[in-house]
């Protein structure tokens, strides 16, 4: 890079636009979906029955559920959780939108608990300033792949019989006191979106060990119909639906691709790991840049690289430092802007920009530096070079 930013009329560092993440698919993932067109079932079939299996199998729980995505997935768990008009459920408010829909698809209420200024994870004595005698679940979100306090926010919901969902669509690979992401009880979901850690180009799963959670799931998904009711036997085309259901089914082809990521993910999760240590090191002298913890009794396979542009150390805000990364062609984003500055939560449940102030100071900060397999070492060389090189700029403008 030259010494004078792309932003303040440089010359780029790149041709061509680095995104913040991106899937990886080679010719085992080409051929498994290959293999599964071949075969006489192309959805519903044998090969999404061992796509579920596969997954339930690395979690450690009896039952996986695949869905048509992770937001798909959220909307069946809260169905199946029973949420409805006149409960609330309690979340983050530092995450997409489908978390939230978790009660709002169901005609409940979300409400937003802060988060820990560290893990960007609900804060479980925020949770319990939140609870009423109308609250009926938690939704608690690890926040790009660093697990949430599952023990602390598990004691919340024992105390006061709350269903937990895990928006665990960031985590897929990762493990917490040892034990992976997803087995903690009662429902954990995750993404397949090509971004997230394994793809199947949109997907998504949810896991429990709970026998009725996933006969409710399955059925729900697949637009809760009885396929074998009184009578099918004797009249074999009869079949009733029984309530209120979804067409959530995922392909056989979507399931071919997510057994051939899943044979990658240890590969996956070591490069995010050897990426994320080449920014640390990189990043370690560099004023102003806050990079992700990882607690002691974590071990995250990081689906963002999210850091912290501290304006008053690093030169410029971060407004400045994504529009200055983005000339650079090094396309970094901000996850997220948090729920409670959306329209539709502010104008259906009352939220305004003011409050949260751990998350807005937080978000204020927030920006994704690409993380993703597929990254060459020009590529993470490239975007260590965009970061420093800018905050030298401002430093030297800063001296005269």
């Amino acid at each position: 890079m030259t010494e004078t930013p792309a932003h303040y009329g440089g010359e780029p560092i790149r041709a061509d636009v680095l995104g913040y993440g991106g899937q990886s698919i080679t010719d085992a993932e080409r051929e498994a979906v290959v293999e599964a067109l071949d075969g006489d079932y192309i959805t519903r079939g044998p090969t999404v029955e061992r796509f579920e299996e596969r997954v339930a199998d690395l979690v450690g729980v009896d039952h996986a559920v695949a869905t048509t995505s992770g937001t798909t997935a959220l909307h069946l768990c809260g169905r199946a959780a029973d949420f409805g008009e006149g409960d609330e459920v309690i979340t983050t408010p530092l995450t997409f939108a489908s978390t939230a829909h978790v009660a709002s698809y169901t005609g409940a209420t979300p409400v937003f608990a802060d988060i820990d200024p560290k893990t960007r994870t609900l804060d479980p004595d925020a949770v319990r300033e939140r609870i009423t005698d109308d609250t009926a679940g938690l939704v608690p979100m690890h926040y790009a792949g660093h697990p949430a306090d599952i023990d602390e926010l598990l004691d919340v919901a024992d105390e006061h019989d709350l269903t937990v969902i895990w928006d665990a669509c960031h985590a897929i690979g990762g493990t917490y006191r040892g034990e992976p992401i997803g087995a903690q009880r009662d429902m954990a979901v995750f993404s397949f979106h090509p971004v997230k850690n394994i793809t199947t180009a949109e997907g998504g799963m949810i896991v429990t060990d709970d026998d009725h959670l996933a006969e409710r799931l399955r059925s729900l998904r697949s637009f809760e119909m009885d396929y074998a009711p009184a009578g099918h036997e004797d009249e074999p085309w009869f079949q009733v639906t029984e309530g209120l259901g979804y067409n959530y089914n995922i392909t056989d082809l979507q399931a071919a691709l997510g057994l051939a990521q899943l044979d990658r993910l240890d590969q996956f999760k070591a490069r995010r790991d050897e990426i994320l240590a080449q920014y640390r090191e990189a990043f370690a002298d560099v004023p102003g840049v806050e990079m992700p913890v990882v607690k002691d009794h974590t071990d995250p396979m990081f689906h963002l690289c999210a850091v912290e542009i501290h304006a008053d150390e690093f030169g410029c805000d971060r407004k400045t430092f994504v529009n200055a990364m983005h000339a650079e062609n090094i396309g970094v984003q901000v996850h997220y802007v948090p729920l409670h500055h959306h329209p539709y939560f502010q104008n259906e449940f009352g939220y305004s920009d003011d409050e949260f102030p751990v998350t807005n100071r937080v978000y204020s900060r927030l920006v994704s530096l690409p993380l993703f397999p597929e990254m060459t070492e020009t590529d993470v060389g490239q975007v260590i070079e965009a970061v420093t090189g800018l905050q030298s700029y401002h430093a030297s403008n800063a001296e005269h």
